[in-house]
Protein backbone atom coordinates (compact mmCIF):
# COMPACT_ATOMS: atom_id res chain seq x y z
CA UNK A 1 0.00 0.00 0.00
CA UNK A 2 1.24 3.50 -0.86
CA UNK A 3 0.72 5.52 2.32
CA UNK A 4 1.13 9.30 2.16
CA UNK A 5 0.99 11.12 5.47
CA UNK A 6 -0.26 14.70 5.52
CA UNK A 7 0.59 16.65 8.70
CA UNK A 8 -1.13 19.91 9.50
CA UNK A 9 -1.66 22.36 12.34
CA UNK A 10 -3.81 25.51 12.39
CA UNK A 11 -1.79 28.73 12.21
CA UNK A 12 -3.29 29.80 15.55
CA UNK A 13 -1.01 27.27 17.25
CA UNK A 14 2.67 28.23 17.12
CA UNK A 15 3.88 24.80 18.37
CA UNK A 16 5.82 22.90 15.69
CA UNK A 17 7.88 20.42 17.72
CA UNK A 18 5.38 17.55 17.58
CA UNK A 19 4.90 17.72 13.82
CA UNK A 20 8.65 17.95 13.19
CA UNK A 21 9.31 14.98 15.48
CA UNK A 22 6.73 12.66 13.94
CA UNK A 23 7.78 13.72 10.44
CA UNK A 24 11.31 12.59 11.27
CA UNK A 25 10.19 9.22 12.63
CA UNK A 26 7.89 8.52 9.68
CA UNK A 27 10.61 9.49 7.21
CA UNK A 28 13.10 7.15 8.92
CA UNK A 29 10.56 4.38 8.39
CA UNK A 30 10.54 5.14 4.65
CA UNK A 31 7.11 6.78 4.65
CA UNK A 32 6.19 9.74 2.44
CA UNK A 33 5.33 12.79 4.53
CA UNK A 34 3.83 16.12 3.39
CA UNK A 35 3.76 18.98 5.93
CA UNK A 36 1.26 21.78 5.33
CA UNK A 37 2.73 25.21 4.57
CA UNK A 38 1.69 28.40 6.34
CA UNK A 39 -0.98 29.36 3.80
CA UNK A 40 -2.72 26.05 4.32
CA UNK A 41 -2.38 26.35 8.10
CA UNK A 42 -4.09 29.75 7.91
CA UNK A 43 -6.88 28.23 5.82
CA UNK A 44 -7.47 25.51 8.43
CA UNK A 45 -7.96 28.25 11.04
CA UNK A 46 -11.32 28.95 9.38
CA UNK A 47 -12.91 26.13 7.40
CA UNK A 48 -16.29 27.85 7.62
CA UNK A 49 -15.03 29.75 4.56
CA UNK A 50 -15.79 28.11 1.21
CA UNK A 51 -12.51 29.46 -0.17
CA UNK A 52 -10.53 27.86 2.67
CA UNK A 53 -12.34 24.56 2.19
CA UNK A 54 -11.22 24.59 -1.43
CA UNK A 55 -7.60 25.31 -0.44
CA UNK A 56 -7.67 22.45 2.07
CA UNK A 57 -9.33 19.90 -0.22
CA UNK A 58 -7.01 20.81 -3.11
CA UNK A 59 -4.00 20.09 -0.85
CA UNK A 60 -5.46 16.70 0.10
CA UNK A 61 -6.14 15.71 -3.51
CA UNK A 62 -2.97 17.04 -5.14
CA UNK A 63 -0.72 15.37 -2.54
CA UNK A 64 -2.79 12.15 -2.56
CA UNK A 65 -3.01 12.18 1.25
CA UNK A 66 -4.10 8.84 2.69
CA UNK A 67 -3.28 9.41 6.38
CA UNK A 68 -4.06 12.84 7.82
CA UNK A 69 -2.47 14.00 11.09
CA UNK A 70 -3.69 17.14 12.89
CA UNK A 71 -1.85 18.84 15.77
CA UNK A 72 -3.36 21.50 18.06
CA UNK A 73 -2.16 22.19 21.60
CA UNK A 74 -4.27 25.18 22.59
CA UNK A 75 -7.88 25.52 23.81
CA UNK A 76 -9.75 22.14 23.85
CA UNK A 77 -13.01 23.69 22.62
CA UNK A 78 -11.19 25.18 19.65
CA UNK A 79 -9.51 21.83 18.98
CA UNK A 80 -12.88 20.10 19.04
CA UNK A 81 -14.40 22.60 16.59
CA UNK A 82 -11.37 22.58 14.26
CA UNK A 83 -11.47 18.79 13.92
CA UNK A 84 -15.23 18.84 13.39
CA UNK A 85 -14.78 21.26 10.50
CA UNK A 86 -11.92 19.22 9.01
CA UNK A 87 -14.02 16.05 9.05
CA UNK A 88 -17.11 17.88 7.76
CA UNK A 89 -15.04 19.29 4.88
CA UNK A 90 -13.63 15.85 4.05
CA UNK A 91 -17.17 14.46 3.93
CA UNK A 92 -18.54 17.41 1.94
CA UNK A 93 -15.79 17.07 -0.67
CA UNK A 94 -16.10 13.24 -0.60
CA UNK A 95 -12.40 12.84 0.24
CA UNK A 96 -12.67 9.79 2.51
CA UNK A 97 -11.69 6.48 0.94
CA UNK A 98 -15.12 4.97 1.67
CA UNK A 99 -16.64 7.83 -0.36
CA UNK A 100 -14.31 7.47 -3.33
CA UNK A 101 -11.50 9.71 -2.06
CA UNK A 102 -8.07 8.84 -0.70
CA UNK A 103 -8.14 9.60 3.05
CA UNK A 104 -8.22 6.40 5.07
CA UNK A 105 -7.14 7.44 8.56
CA UNK A 106 -7.17 10.59 10.72
CA UNK A 107 -4.96 11.24 13.73
CA UNK A 108 -5.09 14.04 16.29
CA UNK A 109 -2.39 15.11 18.76
CA UNK A 110 -3.14 17.64 21.49
CA UNK A 111 -4.01 18.24 25.13
CA UNK A 112 -5.66 15.40 27.09
CA UNK A 113 -8.95 17.31 27.35
CA UNK A 114 -8.92 17.96 23.60
CA UNK A 115 -8.40 14.25 22.97
CA UNK A 116 -11.22 13.34 25.36
CA UNK A 117 -13.66 15.64 23.55
CA UNK A 118 -12.58 14.35 20.13
CA UNK A 119 -12.93 10.74 21.26
CA UNK A 120 -16.47 11.53 22.42
CA UNK A 121 -17.30 13.13 19.07
CA UNK A 122 -15.69 10.67 16.68
CA UNK A 123 -14.89 7.47 18.58
CA UNK A 124 -12.45 5.17 16.79
CA UNK A 125 -12.70 7.19 13.58
CA UNK A 126 -9.93 9.45 14.93
CA UNK A 127 -6.83 8.08 16.67
CA UNK A 128 -5.73 10.52 19.39
CA UNK A 129 -2.37 11.16 21.05
CA UNK A 130 -1.92 13.10 24.31
CA UNK A 131 1.89 13.32 24.07
CA UNK A 132 3.01 10.65 26.55
CA UNK A 133 3.08 7.85 23.98
CA UNK A 134 6.45 6.33 23.11
CA UNK A 135 7.62 6.62 19.52
CA UNK A 136 7.15 2.88 18.87
CA UNK A 137 3.57 3.04 20.09
CA UNK A 138 2.99 6.20 18.06
CA UNK A 139 4.30 4.70 14.82
CA UNK A 140 2.33 1.48 15.21
CA UNK A 141 -0.87 3.40 16.02
CA UNK A 142 -0.21 5.46 12.90
CA UNK A 143 -0.31 2.22 10.88
CA UNK A 144 3.39 1.86 10.19
CA UNK A 145 4.18 -1.90 9.95
CA UNK A 146 6.51 -2.96 12.76
CA UNK A 147 8.88 -4.72 10.37
CA UNK A 148 9.33 -1.39 8.58
CA UNK A 149 10.56 0.43 11.69
CA UNK A 150 14.40 0.58 11.65
CA UNK A 151 16.20 -1.43 14.31
CA UNK A 152 17.97 1.67 15.64
CA UNK A 153 14.54 3.07 16.54
CA UNK A 154 13.40 -0.18 18.12
CA UNK A 155 16.40 -0.77 20.36
CA UNK A 156 15.97 1.05 23.65
CA UNK A 157 18.77 2.56 25.70
CA UNK A 158 19.94 0.57 28.72
CA UNK A 159 21.11 3.82 30.29
CA UNK A 160 17.64 5.37 29.97
CA UNK A 161 15.99 2.28 31.43
CA UNK A 162 18.47 2.32 34.32
CA UNK A 163 17.63 5.96 35.15
CA UNK A 164 13.89 5.33 34.86
CA UNK A 165 14.07 2.36 37.25
CA UNK A 166 15.87 4.45 39.89
CA UNK A 167 13.48 7.36 39.32
CA UNK A 168 10.38 5.17 39.62
CA UNK A 169 11.59 3.66 42.89
CA UNK A 170 12.39 7.11 44.27
CA UNK A 171 9.04 8.68 43.32
CA UNK A 172 7.08 5.71 44.63
CA UNK A 173 8.94 6.03 47.95
CA UNK A 174 7.84 9.69 48.13
CA UNK A 175 11.31 10.56 49.40
CA UNK A 176 11.12 13.91 47.61
CA UNK A 177 8.44 15.03 50.08
CA UNK A 178 11.11 15.20 52.77
CA UNK A 179 13.15 17.79 50.88
CA UNK A 180 12.69 21.26 52.34
CA UNK A 181 13.28 24.56 50.52
CA UNK A 182 16.67 26.19 51.00
CA UNK A 183 16.27 29.53 49.22
CA UNK A 184 17.15 32.15 51.82
CA UNK A 185 19.89 34.35 50.49
CA UNK A 186 22.60 35.76 52.70
CA UNK A 187 23.81 38.66 50.56
CA UNK A 188 22.69 42.32 50.45
CA UNK A 189 20.85 42.26 47.10
CA UNK A 190 18.76 39.14 47.72
CA UNK A 191 15.25 39.52 46.32
CA UNK A 192 15.52 43.21 45.41
CA UNK A 193 16.42 45.30 42.36
CA UNK A 194 20.12 44.79 42.97
CA UNK A 195 19.83 41.00 42.86
CA UNK A 196 21.93 39.22 40.23
CA UNK A 197 22.14 35.63 39.02
CA UNK A 198 25.90 35.48 39.57
CA UNK A 199 25.54 36.75 43.17
CA UNK A 200 22.84 34.21 43.90
CA UNK A 201 24.93 31.39 42.46
CA UNK A 202 27.93 32.37 44.60
CA UNK A 203 25.80 32.58 47.72
CA UNK A 204 23.98 29.33 46.98
CA UNK A 205 27.24 27.41 46.53
CA UNK A 206 28.26 28.39 50.06
CA UNK A 207 25.10 26.91 51.54
CA UNK A 208 24.08 23.99 49.33
CA UNK A 209 25.29 21.37 46.89
CA UNK A 210 22.06 21.68 44.89
CA UNK A 211 21.77 23.73 41.69
CA UNK A 212 19.62 26.78 41.26
CA UNK A 213 16.23 25.70 39.92
CA UNK A 214 13.95 27.41 37.41
CA UNK A 215 10.53 26.58 36.01
CA UNK A 216 9.06 27.86 32.74
CA UNK A 217 5.36 28.66 33.24
CA UNK A 218 2.56 30.64 31.64
CA UNK A 219 -1.21 29.95 31.55
CA UNK A 220 -3.12 30.19 28.28
CA UNK A 221 -6.68 31.56 28.23
CA UNK A 222 -8.95 33.28 25.72
CA UNK A 223 -9.48 36.19 28.15
CA UNK A 224 -6.14 38.04 28.09
CA UNK A 225 -6.46 39.94 31.37
CA UNK A 226 -7.75 36.84 33.16
CA UNK A 227 -4.67 34.91 32.03
CA UNK A 228 -2.30 37.64 33.26
CA UNK A 229 -4.01 37.80 36.67
CA UNK A 230 -3.89 34.00 36.92
CA UNK A 231 -0.17 34.10 36.15
CA UNK A 232 0.40 36.69 38.88
CA UNK A 233 -1.34 34.31 41.31
CA UNK A 234 0.91 31.47 40.14
CA UNK A 235 3.98 33.63 40.73
CA UNK A 236 2.91 34.53 44.25
CA UNK A 237 2.29 30.86 45.02
CA UNK A 238 5.65 29.77 43.60
CA UNK A 239 7.43 32.52 45.54
CA UNK A 240 5.67 31.59 48.76
CA UNK A 241 6.70 27.92 48.65
CA UNK A 242 10.40 28.84 48.55
CA UNK A 243 11.33 25.89 46.31
CA UNK A 244 12.03 27.84 43.13
CA UNK A 245 14.97 30.18 42.48
CA UNK A 246 13.99 31.48 39.05
CA UNK A 247 10.60 32.03 37.42
CA UNK A 248 10.82 31.85 33.63
CA UNK A 249 7.85 33.56 31.97
CA UNK A 250 6.22 31.43 29.26
CA UNK A 251 4.94 34.42 27.30
CA UNK A 252 2.68 34.34 24.25
CA UNK A 253 3.65 34.82 20.63
CA UNK A 254 1.96 38.25 20.68
CA UNK A 255 4.03 39.29 23.70
CA UNK A 256 7.14 38.52 21.72
CA UNK A 257 6.04 39.95 18.37
CA UNK A 258 3.75 42.89 19.24
CA UNK A 259 4.54 44.01 22.79
CA UNK A 260 2.79 47.25 23.87
CA UNK A 261 0.80 47.37 20.61
CA UNK A 262 -2.90 46.99 19.75
CA UNK A 263 -3.79 43.27 19.61
CA UNK A 264 -7.37 43.66 18.40
CA UNK A 265 -8.40 40.66 16.33
CA UNK A 266 -4.99 38.95 16.50
CA UNK A 267 -4.60 35.29 17.58
CA UNK A 268 -2.67 34.75 20.81
CA UNK A 269 -0.75 31.57 19.92
CA UNK A 270 -0.42 30.15 23.44
CA UNK A 271 1.41 31.30 26.56
CA UNK A 272 0.60 34.09 28.99
CA UNK A 273 -0.32 37.22 26.93
CA UNK A 274 1.63 40.01 28.67
CA UNK A 275 1.04 43.22 26.75
CA UNK A 276 2.35 46.20 28.75
CA UNK A 277 5.36 47.25 30.86
CA UNK A 278 3.06 47.68 33.86
CA UNK A 279 2.04 44.01 33.67
CA UNK A 280 5.72 43.05 33.72
CA UNK A 281 6.23 45.21 36.81
CA UNK A 282 3.30 43.51 38.57
CA UNK A 283 4.71 40.09 37.71
CA UNK A 284 8.13 41.09 39.03
CA UNK A 285 6.59 42.11 42.38
CA UNK A 286 4.54 38.89 42.53
CA UNK A 287 7.73 36.85 42.04
CA UNK A 288 9.73 38.29 44.98
CA UNK A 289 12.23 36.96 46.00
CA UNK A 290 12.63 34.77 42.89
CA UNK A 291 14.72 35.93 39.97
CA UNK A 292 12.75 36.42 36.72
CA UNK A 293 13.60 35.85 33.07
CA UNK A 294 11.58 35.86 29.85
CA UNK A 295 11.81 35.54 26.07
CA UNK A 296 13.26 38.22 23.83
CA UNK A 297 11.20 39.90 21.11
CA UNK A 298 10.89 38.91 17.47
CA UNK A 299 11.46 42.51 16.31
CA UNK A 300 12.97 45.60 17.95
CA UNK A 301 14.92 43.07 19.99
CA UNK A 302 17.20 45.64 21.60
CA UNK A 303 14.31 47.91 22.65
CA UNK A 304 12.42 45.06 24.31
CA UNK A 305 15.61 44.01 26.12
CA UNK A 306 15.70 47.48 27.71
CA UNK A 307 12.07 47.07 28.82
CA UNK A 308 12.90 43.67 30.34
CA UNK A 309 15.80 45.21 32.22
CA UNK A 310 13.76 48.13 33.55
CA UNK A 311 10.59 46.23 34.49
CA UNK A 312 11.79 42.76 35.50
CA UNK A 313 15.43 43.33 36.47
CA UNK A 314 15.75 40.32 34.17
CA UNK A 315 18.03 37.62 35.59
CA UNK A 316 19.56 36.99 32.18
CA UNK A 317 18.68 37.80 28.59
CA UNK A 318 17.83 34.98 26.16
CA UNK A 319 18.21 35.62 22.42
CA UNK A 320 17.29 33.31 19.55
CA UNK A 321 19.88 34.70 17.03
CA UNK A 322 18.93 32.65 13.94
CA UNK A 323 15.28 32.06 14.81
CA UNK A 324 11.92 33.71 15.52
CA UNK A 325 11.95 35.55 12.19
CA UNK A 326 10.92 34.95 8.58
CA UNK A 327 12.76 31.60 8.55
CA UNK A 328 10.27 29.96 10.90
CA UNK A 329 7.35 32.38 10.53
CA UNK A 330 7.61 33.57 14.14
CA UNK A 331 8.72 37.14 13.33
CA UNK A 332 8.90 39.73 10.57
CA UNK A 333 12.70 40.21 10.46
CA UNK A 334 14.72 38.70 7.65
CA UNK A 335 17.72 36.68 8.85
CA UNK A 336 20.34 39.41 8.38
CA UNK A 337 18.19 42.04 10.13
CA UNK A 338 17.57 39.58 12.93
CA UNK A 339 21.27 38.91 13.45
CA UNK A 340 22.12 42.63 13.38
CA UNK A 341 19.45 43.39 16.00
CA UNK A 342 20.70 40.56 18.18
CA UNK A 343 24.29 41.78 17.98
CA UNK A 344 23.14 45.29 18.95
CA UNK A 345 21.25 43.71 21.86
CA UNK A 346 24.34 41.78 22.93
CA UNK A 347 26.25 45.06 23.19
CA UNK A 348 23.44 46.46 25.36
CA UNK A 349 23.41 43.34 27.57
CA UNK A 350 27.17 43.66 28.01
CA UNK A 351 26.68 47.25 29.19
CA UNK A 352 24.28 46.04 31.93
CA UNK A 353 26.72 43.28 33.00
CA UNK A 354 23.86 40.79 32.88
CA UNK A 355 24.33 37.22 31.64
CA UNK A 356 23.28 36.08 28.17
CA UNK A 357 21.69 32.78 27.15
CA UNK A 358 21.68 31.69 23.49
CA UNK A 359 18.20 30.27 23.10
CA UNK A 360 19.31 28.55 19.89
CA UNK A 361 20.57 24.93 19.77
CA UNK A 362 17.23 23.37 20.69
CA UNK A 363 15.48 25.54 18.11
CA UNK A 364 17.58 23.82 15.46
CA UNK A 365 16.61 20.48 17.04
CA UNK A 366 12.91 21.46 17.02
CA UNK A 367 13.20 21.91 13.27
CA UNK A 368 14.82 18.58 12.60
CA UNK A 369 18.53 19.48 12.51
CA UNK A 370 21.27 16.94 13.07
CA UNK A 371 23.34 16.83 16.27
CA UNK A 372 26.35 18.52 14.66
CA UNK A 373 24.25 21.58 13.83
CA UNK A 374 22.97 21.62 17.41
CA UNK A 375 26.54 21.66 18.75
CA UNK A 376 27.95 24.14 16.20
CA UNK A 377 25.14 26.65 16.85
CA UNK A 378 26.00 26.66 20.58
CA UNK A 379 29.70 27.18 19.87
CA UNK A 380 29.03 30.01 17.41
CA UNK A 381 26.68 31.66 19.92
CA UNK A 382 29.38 31.51 22.62
CA UNK A 383 31.97 33.03 20.29
CA UNK A 384 29.54 35.78 19.29
CA UNK A 385 28.74 36.54 22.93
CA UNK A 386 32.38 36.86 23.92
CA UNK A 387 33.13 39.03 20.87
CA UNK A 388 30.41 41.49 21.94
CA UNK A 389 31.63 41.82 25.52
CA UNK A 390 29.42 39.36 27.40
CA UNK A 391 31.07 38.32 30.67
CA UNK A 392 28.64 35.67 31.90
CA UNK A 393 27.36 33.06 29.46
CA UNK A 394 24.38 30.84 30.39
CA UNK A 395 24.70 27.67 28.32
CA UNK A 396 21.24 26.18 27.88
CA UNK A 397 21.26 22.50 26.93
CA UNK A 398 17.75 21.22 26.28
CA UNK A 399 17.57 17.45 26.66
CA UNK A 400 14.98 14.97 25.31
CA UNK A 401 14.54 16.87 22.02
CA UNK A 402 12.95 15.13 20.29
CA UNK A 403 11.36 13.25 23.18
CA UNK A 404 12.78 9.87 22.11
CA UNK A 405 16.42 11.04 22.13
CA UNK A 406 18.51 8.53 24.04
CA UNK A 407 20.17 9.85 27.17
CA UNK A 408 23.59 8.74 26.00
CA UNK A 409 23.18 10.97 22.94
CA UNK A 410 22.20 13.92 25.14
CA UNK A 411 25.29 13.28 27.28
CA UNK A 412 27.51 13.26 24.21
CA UNK A 413 26.05 16.49 22.80
CA UNK A 414 26.29 18.37 26.09
CA UNK A 415 29.84 17.26 26.82
CA UNK A 416 30.94 18.05 23.26
CA UNK A 417 29.64 21.62 23.60
CA UNK A 418 31.35 22.08 26.96
CA UNK A 419 34.64 20.71 25.66
CA UNK A 420 34.54 23.09 22.69
CA UNK A 421 33.65 26.29 24.56
CA UNK A 422 35.44 25.87 27.89
CA UNK A 423 38.80 26.93 26.36
CA UNK A 424 37.16 30.34 25.80
CA UNK A 425 36.89 30.91 29.56
CA UNK A 426 39.14 33.53 31.16
CA UNK A 427 38.84 36.29 33.74
CA UNK A 428 36.27 38.10 31.58
CA UNK A 429 34.20 35.17 30.27
CA UNK A 430 32.47 32.61 32.48
CA UNK A 431 30.15 29.73 31.55
CA UNK A 432 27.16 28.58 33.60
CA UNK A 433 25.55 25.31 32.52
CA UNK A 434 21.75 25.30 32.41
CA UNK A 435 20.45 21.86 31.42
CA UNK A 436 16.69 21.50 31.10
CA UNK A 437 14.18 18.81 30.22
CA UNK A 438 12.65 18.90 26.75
CA UNK A 439 9.49 20.94 26.17
CA UNK A 440 7.87 17.88 24.59
CA UNK A 441 9.12 15.38 27.16
CA UNK A 442 6.67 15.18 30.04
CA UNK A 443 3.55 13.03 30.12
CA UNK A 444 0.20 14.50 31.14
CA UNK A 445 -0.07 11.86 33.89
CA UNK A 446 1.31 13.51 37.03
CA UNK A 447 2.98 10.44 38.54
CA UNK A 448 4.69 9.51 35.28
CA UNK A 449 5.80 13.13 34.81
CA UNK A 450 7.41 13.07 38.28
CA UNK A 451 9.29 9.89 37.35
CA UNK A 452 10.44 11.51 34.11
CA UNK A 453 11.58 14.62 35.99
CA UNK A 454 13.60 12.51 38.43
CA UNK A 455 15.14 10.58 35.52
CA UNK A 456 16.14 13.64 33.50
CA UNK A 457 17.50 15.29 36.67
CA UNK A 458 19.93 12.39 37.04
CA UNK A 459 20.89 12.83 33.39
CA UNK A 460 21.61 16.50 34.12
CA UNK A 461 23.82 15.49 37.03
CA UNK A 462 25.71 13.02 34.83
CA UNK A 463 26.50 15.81 32.36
Amino acid sequence: MNRIYGLIKPALDAHTLGINAIKGFLSECGETVVVANRDLSIAVDDLHSQKNQEIFSKWIVENKITHLGVSYRLDPKDAQEILRKIIDTLHTKRLFAIEGGGVEHIYFAGLPESCRRINEDHGQAVVTFIGSEGFMETLIRMDVPKDQIPMNLQVGSQYDAFLMDIAREYIESKGYEEIKPNIKGEYPGFGNRQDRLVDRLADHRKRSDLPLTRAHVGPYAQDREKAVHEFEAWCRQLAKTGYLDICSIGSSQLTQSRFDEDWSGLPNGGGVPIQTPDEYRRIYEACRPMLVRTYSGTKNVDKLAIIHEETLNIAWHALSLWWFNQLDGRGENDLLTNLKQHCATLRYIASTQKPFEPNTPHHFAFRGSDDVTYIVSAVLAAQTAKHHGINDFVLQVMLNTPRSTWGIVDLAKARAILELIRPMCDNSFHIYLQPRAGLDYFASDETLAKIQLASVSMLMDDI
